[in-house]
């Protein structure tokens, strides 16, 4: 068993699994010990029908699964009703990012150009006020500023990269991560080799470059791993796997980092983010109890 703990803010293995694989993941994770795992239902290529029938069956499946391990809903076009809403809210996931890459009836996706909507802004108020993390992640410079300047404080960005080393539309600008990092807030860098710094091959020692990017300049407080595994098609050569993670432990190291420094990367840091934002859940729990 490893020497150390992993949080990972974004795997879509919820969606890509069949439902009689997911416990056996779920169990493979718990060995790797990976401790938080924010477990994505990607909606955006499927019908809404679908989304309604699933959605608490893949909340519920989770929950009896590892009840430690967080229920994420990624892209919410489908929520085009108070009634829609209303579902949502009763299912209460740990978190949802308002869109996927296109605009849709919320928001502007990272491909778009619309900001929030009133539509938008009114989910994401009853989001808020009912402890629901909003993801920033997939949206536009636009939206992303108009939904962070609602949140304030502990804004989100489950997983992402960054612009200063690779321009890419999905990934966070030196400004939005000075936004992120003055509001106490967290980001998940991704393992999508599109969108991160890349010479011939993709490997390891990519994901360590563009994480000391980000160390060098905002320090490691409020940085982690938002691996995107089941959801990126070309993997790190050498890092498909939670099992593959001392790996990327011995790379970190070889680069200077202390233990530390390394756990604070790999799971302390979101937890410590989970704390800080506790207390925002626990009063949306209490305003969905009073209803």
């Amino acid at each position: 068993m490893k020497n150390f703990f992993i949080c990972d803010c974004h795997n879509d293995f919820l969606t890509e699994l069949d439902e009689e694989n997911i416990a056996d993941y779920v169990c493979h994770c718990k060995r790797e010990n990976v401790k938080v795992l924010s477990s994505s239902f990607w909606s955006s290529k499927m019908n809404k029908p679908y989304i309604l029938s699933q959605l608490g069956r893949r909340a519920d499946l989770l929950k009896n699964c590892c009840p430690d391990y967080l229920f994420h809903i990624e892209d919410l076009w489908w929520i085009e009703s108070e009634r829609d809403l209303k579902k949502l809210l009763k299912i209460h996931p740990f978190s949802c990012s308002l869109t996927w890459n296109d605009d849709n009836s919320l928001a502007g996706g990272a491909l778009g150009s619309l900001g929030l909507t009133k539509w938008g802004q009114k989910c994401t108020d009853k989001h808020l006020e009912r402890g629901i993390i909003i993801d920033t992640a997939h949206l536009n410079r636009k939206s992303f500023y108009q939904v962070a300047n609602i949140i304030k404080s502990n804004i989100y960005c489950s997983h992402t990269g960054f612009y200063g080393m690779k321009h890419h539309k999905r990934n966070l600008t030196d400004k939005q991560i000075d936004f992120i990092v003055n509001s106490n807030g967290f980001i998940g860098m991704y393992f999508y080799h599109k969108a991160l710094k890349v010479k011939e091959s993709f490997s390891i020692s990519d994901i360590v470059k563009n994480l000391k990017y980000f160390t060098a300049r905002w320090g490691y407080d409020n940085i982690g791993i938002g691996s995107d595994f089941y959801g990126i098609e070309v993997y790190p050569e050498g890092l498909c796997d939670y099992s593959d993670f001392d790996k990327l432990y011995s790379a970190l190291k070889y680069e200077g980092l202390s233990q530390t420094q390394i756990e604070k990367i790999f799971y302390k840091n979101f937890i410590d983010f989970l704390e800080r934002v506790d207390k925002n859940m626990l009063s949306g729990r209490r305003k969905r109890n009073e209803d």
